[in-house]
């Protein structure tokens, strides 16, 4: 089994690292991969450049093993859509950049409560059920994810109901994710406010290096 937590990381946030910890736990695999959406389909262009966003996340998972970063949808053209990249992980072939996951391995897809609603508008999002597992990470205070289940996937009631088929199950994970978003991390940034508490060390000092999110915007944490 393979997990994946895709985003544009406009930053990277102590919120991603714990969801991607949390799922990999349940899950009970090695690791989760961050993969960095580097121009979303159909989302505000990120504040910061792929470059930035890319650097961040390196520094966010560096030195350790639960998580990697991804940086594929970094060097492919045009734009990223969750069911391009899934489709291109069943296909790839073992000389391609990436480690191919075959058409039977497991696949599950990493997506916030919050995100879970926006699904059915994403890009042939009616294909998503015959590509991967969805993973609802559920955050404090959001409402109940169970009551929506996208077009083509079924409920499972264990996260073990995941590894039985390759794809179109939806399991919801309770308190995988902390009360932390990119905007907030942005919007404090501009503010000239301290955003420490909500970013690895790494990240913050390279934010501040940089100089990024001085200015406020309105960007998005996913790519769909």
């Amino acid at each position: 089994m393979k997990a994946i937590l895709g985003g544009t990381f406009d930053p990277v946030h102590l919120g991603h690292l714990h969801a991607g910890r949390r799922a990999r736990a349940a899950l009970d695999i090695p690791n989760v991969t961050l993969l960095l959406a580097a121009r979303p389909g159909h989302r505000t262009k990120p504040q910061a450049s792929i470059e930035d966003r890319w650097r961040m996340l390196e520094l966010a998972t560096g030195g350790g093993t639960d998580l990697v970063a991804s940086e594929r949808e970094v060097a492919r053209p045009g734009l990223s859509y969750t069911v391009d990249t899934l489709e291109a992980l069943r296909q790839c072939s073992p000389d391609c950049k990436g480690r191919p996951y075959g058409a039977l391995e497991p696949l599950v897809w990493l997506i916030g409560r919050d995100a879970l609603a926006d699904v059915p508008s994403w890009h042939r999002a009616d294909e998503l059920a015959s590509l991967c597992h969805l993973l609802v990470l559920d955050r404090p205070g959001s409402g109940d994810a169970g009551r929506l289940v996208p077009a083509g996937f079924e409920c499972v009631d264990t996260v073990a109901g995941l590894a039985k088929r390759p794809n179109g199950g939806l399991y919801s994970l309770a308190d995988a994710m902390l009360d932390v978003s990119a905007s907030q991390v942005r919007q404090t940034v501009s503010g000239g406010g301290d955003a420490s508490a909500l970013l690895p060390g790494d990240v913050w000092s390279y934010i501040k290096a940089r100089g990024l999110y001085r200015s406020c915007d309105r960007g998005w944490d996913q790519a769909g």
